[in-house]
């Protein structure tokens, strides 16, 4: 099939040439023939692209307050975050949000302070989703004759995808103090993980973790520590386990 297309351009007004006016006669009229496959790849040149673009997005705010009193003066500031980048289709995407905080008090020889925050991520597509979060505390105490200051923190991921499910757990706390004529460190620390495939398979393992020291007033030093451990692995019908255990006192 031929499709024709005119290329003659129509002179309505005629147009003086040397005192004579010249018209266009049906004659001089042109044409051009576009076979199927011309017509179809100016067809497919010429079609919008489709839409695969992506949109961002973020913000962000802080704020502060101070108060002054009687029993002393108190700070607060604060601050936030986030940002989205997702595709248009809502095939795929990343957010993440932040947050944090200071609030601290001082009066006379006593100060407090604590801080904290946390975050939080995600990431999707087709096959796989990725989570993970994470967050943080201290708190601190100082007086005259004391002082204590306490830190914890978390973590954690989660995937999953074409291939099953994996997590990671982990916590952490620790404390160093100084107080009625001792004075000494903690710590204990435990993690988790978790493996699971879509073929029936998994592992898994946990730990725990623990140590003290503490100076008596009358110089003598006291040293503490613990540990365990388990994990566990299937495939199939095969499955295999393993524990561990271990403590430790000491004086001096």
């Amino acid at each position: 099939m031929k499709f024709r297309l005119c290329l003659a351009l129509c002179v309505l007004v005629a147009t003086v040439v040397s005192g004579r006016s010249v018209r266009v006669r049906r004659q001089d009229i042109r044409y051009r023939t576009y076979d199927q496959e011309e017509y179809k790849d100016f067809s497919e040149r010429v079609k919008p692209p489709p839409n695969r673009g992506s949109h961002q997005s973020s913000a962000a705010n802080t704020a502060s307050q101070t108060e002054v009193g009687k029993d002393g003066t108190r700070q607060q500031t604060s601050g936030g975050s986030t940002s989205a980048n997702l595709a248009n289709d809502g095939s795929s995407g990343q957010l993440s949000a932040a947050n944090t905080m200071q609030q601290s008090f001082q009066s006379g020889n006593t100060f407090q302070n604590q801080n904290s925050g946390q975050s939080q991520s995600a990431n999707f597509g087709k096959d796989h989703q990725i989570l993970s979060n994470a967050n943080t505390n201290t708190n601190t105490l100082k007086e005259k004759d004391r002082f204590r200051e306490q830190t914890q923190g978390a973590a954690g991921t989660s995937v999953l995808d074409k291939h099953g499910s994996q997590s990671n757990q982990a916590q952490t706390n620790s404390e160093t103090f100084k107080e009625n004529g001792q004075q000494g460190s903690r710590s204990t620390g435990t993690s988790q993980s978790l493996n699971l495939g879509k073929d029936g398979s998994g592992s898994g393992a946990n730990s725990n973790t623990g140590s003290e020291t503490i100076t008596l007033a009358d110089g003598t030093q006291i040293n503490r520590s613990f540990s365990s451990s388990s994990s566990f692995n299937s495939n199939r019908n095969v499955m295999a386990n393993a524990m561990a255990n271990s403590k430790s006192n000491t004086s001096a």
